[in-house]
């Protein structure tokens, strides 16, 4: 690696640049640069190491010139961000709707019993759909913003499930409990995802409901322990992490 190589190296690596496009565009013009300084040195009969020493000179700190890109781009950087965040989320609440639809469709074939209740009360489903991919997205946000320090990762979560309880009990204040137990288990359940141990995360959703269940007493009429809602948070934590990994492949990589 030459000596213009690290230096454009080193500034790419800083200057977070948003995307690959804009990377390479702006790689490509910087090169440009430094070839023309270090051709211009050259020109006035330098040797190598001088012009190096030149092109340094006039080019500037790295660090400061990193910098300068990152003023520039942030509002991309930031709508990008606001962009893609918002995908998440909502390809995460469908994927949501669509399992605990399915869940529930299956249960109600099984036991014989009808739909109409459930589609009755369509309006407070939301708010559990709502619940589960924010729970899980929260986290998710934590471990990217924070990736080194779990408890600053957790501080997302808890900050956005503090706000979803005085929406939800201004809103629904009698059937409050449901959703906010869905939306902790969700996060739970991603937190316990990243732990190597097949399967643990399934205890994962469980807890917060078993909890809220033991202090508050059945969450759903006519359930001692709400086995079904449990069962459509564990598998919408796993269709979640898939879209996750989707999300990271399709986005973040390219935001590296």
């Amino acid at each position: 690696m030459t000596h213009l190589d690290r230096i454009l190296s080193q500034v790419i690596s800083l200057a977070k640049l948003p995307g690959n496009r804009r990377r390479n565009e702006v790689a490509k013009e910087l090169r440009t640069h430094l070839d023309d300084l270090a051709e211009d040195a050259r020109s006035q009969g330098y040797d190598d190491d001088t012009a190096a020493r030149i092109v340094r000179m006039r080019f500037g700190d790295p660090e400061e010139v990193a910098a300068a890109f990152i003023s520039v781009y942030k509002p991309e950087r930031l709508a990008r961000r606001i962009l893609q965040s918002t995908i998440l989320m909502t390809v995460s609440t469908v994927a949501v709707v669509v399992v605990i639809g399915t869940v529930q469709s299956i249960a109600a074939v099984c036991t014989a019993s009808s739909m109409v209740p459930t589609l009755r009360d369509i309006s407070r489903e939301v708010f559990g759909f709502t619940a589960i991919a924010s729970g899980y997205c929260s986290l998710y946000a934590g471990e990217r913003l924070f990736p080194a320090s779990l408890p600053r990762a957790l501080l997302p979560s808890v900050s956005f499930g503090l706000l979803l309880a005085v929406v939800f009990g201004w809103l629904i204040p009698q059937h409050a409990g449901m959703p906010l137990a869905a939306f902790t288990s969700a996060a739970s359940g991603r937190l316990l995802q990243r732990v190597e141990i097949p399967f643990l995360w399934f205890a994962g959703t469980a807890l917060p409901l078993l909890i809220a269940w033991a202090l508050f007493g059945p969450l759903i009429p006519g359930w001692e322990f709400p086995w079904l809602v449990w069962f459509g948070v564990t598998v919408s934590c796993k269709a979640l992490r898939e879209i996750v990994r989707l999300f990271e492949r399709a986005f973040v990589e390219d935001c590296a």
